[in-house]
């Protein structure tokens, strides 16, 4: 390229050769052209004054000379009486005055025929000239002129020489308007063509003095065009020569840049896949997680030839995985996590999908298993592979799962569907027992929509305060007096009729709504303690149960006590009960626990034994009642139950605790509960929960 510039450059076009040919040429032509183009103008110019001239004269000849020539018309056919007729001096002198002092040099009259009747040169008479282009023009009625160049000429009075002669043929009409001969008369143009030609010539003279002087303005203009391009084309050159070398330089940090760019774009494509990876996979595993899941579901739900089991999904949930989190630590939790999922993963065929969903929640994709029962099997057999502890920084933990199946088409059409019953049969089989599988059937999804309306109606319930309190009565096992209650809350929704207490109270637990349920219960025994206490009735101490999430809060204990005030009760009037789960399960219990104590409120242990506390940090605890669960009671006289109740009496003995029996509900138990040395009876046995004034019509006496 460099190359080829430097050549063009090395041969300049040469502008002021080419040009002065050029236009040379070029005006040369041009004047030529104007110069003949004037000479035939002027020619044309010329005839035609000279014929509009003669037409003129022909006129006046005819007017004046036409009844002389008449008679000689009919002589055509007589040459020789012709001749001597148009030979009378008087005929031809009457031409000549007429012609004398103007241009006119001579004059014929033609016979229609074209025989010469008459001619100023006498020796042309009786000629014929029928084939005469000029006269054919004038018979047929139409004048005709020619310019002709004649060396020698006869006039009417002299011979002319070198003359430019102009002749002009004139028809002749009759009184009938009919043409009747043809005049021909000749005209001297030799002093006006002569006097033309020498101002065509200073004309020609004059265009090319303007075409000479024009060239000579352009070739100036053009030399210094010349001087100018040839400055422009060194200063070309050395720009086209600076050109190359930063071409080249440029040339040098592209392909430099390409190369970075190359690398860039492959690093780019790493990132790519990498952020491809980490949006579609979970980062601690490593396996799909929720997004492609989604989409792999979406996709395989399309497809037309899926059948009623072709797709099954397994949800599969760890069981108690928060208590690894809470007692080993979260590091522990996240490599149990893998561990799991590396053990999942080596036990799924590879046409399925396992999943991450978040947590401990995994998702397994079955691609047409056939039927029911191969689902079920996968099922066990990720569950078989939970009887091995998992190994984890030195760690045996055992664990296990629960697994919800759902199948495409009969269970859902979609992935919201399909999914969410999946996730409700897992919450069935934790329901169920735990370590276990459950199918979906139609009668979870209506359970879970009874969930939601009971939540939703909850909210409002205790908002608009329907919950109601009924009390039931706790009594002395020697004597059957009346030694306190337990307040219990009930509800008569009036869009769901009354609902236990078994379906609203785990709703409100998971639902967060058991700290307001809780206040409102508290606040209502209260009033209710109150109102007693107006009404001069005796006050039995009452219990309300207490869940964790209240015992959490912050400033409980100062909660309770501003409710005692609001309402001017005495502490030793309120019982909180909270089952071992709840004091386990809650922050800082101990310390709410005895700032409750230190106010006077008496606390109980509610559902002693079903718990896992231990018996030393029991000892820690300021309670002063343990209550034996019913499920206890219920095995007296079945075998089993009457030591095991023997054994709690005797704990709570030895550690100074009043003993509660509850769900007590004949006779037989009662005894067995005061032969055991339990102190205080609840149950069906001695009465129902009932509402406020039942209680106190049955119950409660006026002080005297």
């Amino acid at each position: 390229m460099a190359r080829h510039r430097s050549s063009a450059a090395g041969r300049p076009f040469r502008l002021v050769p080419y040009f002065f040919i050029l236009s040379l040429l070029l005006m040369g032509s041009a004047t030529a052209l104007m110069a003949g183009y004037l000479r035939h103008y002027s020619a044309e110019q010329l005839l035609k004054l000279e014929k509009s001239r003669a037409a003129s004269l022909a006129q006046i000849f005819e007017n004046s000379l036409w009844p002389g020539f008449r008679p000689l018309i009919p002589l055509a056919g007589q040459p020789d009486r012709l001749r001597q007729v148009a030979r009378q001096a008087q005929l031809r002198d009457a031409v000549v005055r007429l012609m004398r002092g103007t241009d006119a040099i001579k004059l014929k009259v033609y016979a229609l025929n074209g025989l010469t009747l008459f001619s100023t040169d006498t020796r042309q008479i009786g000629e014929d000239e029928s084939d005469n282009p000029g006269f054919r023009s004038a018979a047929s009625n139409t004048p005709a002129s020619e310019l002709a160049h004649s060396h020698s000429i006869d006039a009417f009075e002299h011979t002319l020489t070198e003359r430019d002669i102009i002749s002009t043929y004139v028809p002749v009409h009759g009184p009938d308007g009919k043409v009747e001969g043809v005049l021909e008369i000749y005209l001297d143009a030799t002093p006006f063509i002569s006097s033309t030609a020498r101002q065509l010539m200073w004309l020609t003279l004059a265009i090319c003095g303007l075409m000479g002087v024009l060239f000579v303005a352009q070739m100036l203009v053009v030399r210094h065009a010349g001087r100018v391009i040839a400055r422009q084309a060194r200063a070309l050159a050395d720009a086209n020569r600076d050109l190359d070398h930063r071409v080249a330089e440029r040339t040098r940090e592209l392909e430099g840049a390409n190369r970075r760019l190359e690398d860039e774009i492959a690093e780019r494509r790493r990132a790519e896949e990498t952020l491809d990876r980490l949006a579609h996979h979970d980062p601690l595993t490593g396996l799909p997680n929720r997004l492609l899941f989604q989409q792999r579901l979406h996709r395989l739900l399309e497809r037309s030839s899926l059948g009623e089991h072709g797709l099954a999904l397994l949800y599969v949930d760890l069981d108690r995985f928060k208590d690894v989190n809470d007692t080993l630590g979260h590091y522990i939790g996240d490599q149990l996590l893998i561990a799991v999922a590396a053990r999942l993963s080596g036990h799924v065929r590879s046409g399925d999908l396992l999943a991450r969903l978040g947590g401990d929640e995994f998702v397994c994709i079955l691609e047409q298993p056939g039927n029911r029962a191969a689902a079920d099997d996968m099922a066990r057999k990720l569950l078989s592979l939970f009887n091995k502890p998992f190994a984890i920084n030195g760690n045996d933990i055992y664990l296990s799962a629960s697994i919800g199946i759902s199948f495409a088409l009969s269970d859902g059409v979609d992935v919201d569907t399909l999914v969410r019953n999946a996730d409700l049969a897992m919450y069935q089989a934790k329901a169920a027992g735990r370590n276990r599988c459950q199918h979906y059937t139609p009668q979870l999804s209506a359970a879970a929509a009874e969930r939601v309306a009971i939540e939703r109606h909850l909210r409002r319930a205790i908002e608009g305060g329907e919950i109601d309190v009924h009390f039931q009565p706790k009594v002395d096992s020697s004597s059957g007096a009346l030694v306190g209650a337990e307040a219990l809350a009930r509800w008569n929704s009036e869009a769901l009729g009354t609902v236990g207490p078994a379906r609203f109270i785990p709703i409100a637990e998971d639902s967060g709504q058991i700290v307001a349920l809780g206040e409102l219960v508290l606040e209502k025994t209260c009033r209710q303690l109150a109102q007693w206490r107006d009404d001069g009735v005796a006050l039995p101490p009452v219990s309300v149960n207490l869940s964790a999430r209240q015992l959490e809060l912050e400033g409980f204990p100062g909660r309770v006590r501003a409710v005692l005030d609001r309402h001017r009760l005495s502490p030793a009037l309120l019982e909180l009960e909270i089952t071992e789960s709840v004091i386990m399960a809650a922050d800082d219990a101990l310390a709410a626990l005895e700032a409750l104590r230190a106010q006077g409120v008496r606390l109980s242990i509610d559902d002693f034994g079903t718990g896992y506390s231990s018996l030393a940090y029991l000892r820690q605890l300021p309670v002063q009642a343990l209550k034996i669960d019913r499920t206890f009671i219920l095995g007296i006289g079945a075998g089993g139950g009457e030591a095991i109740i023997r054994s709690i009496v005797s704990l709570a003995a030895s550690l100074g605790l009043e003993t509660v029996a509850e769900g007590v509900e004949s006779a037989s138990q009662v005894d067995f509960l005061g032969s055991a040395g339990c102190t205080v009876i609840q149950g069906f046995y001695y009465g129902r929960p009932a509402p406020a004034d039942d209680f106190a019509a049955r119950w409660l006496t006026a002080q005297p």
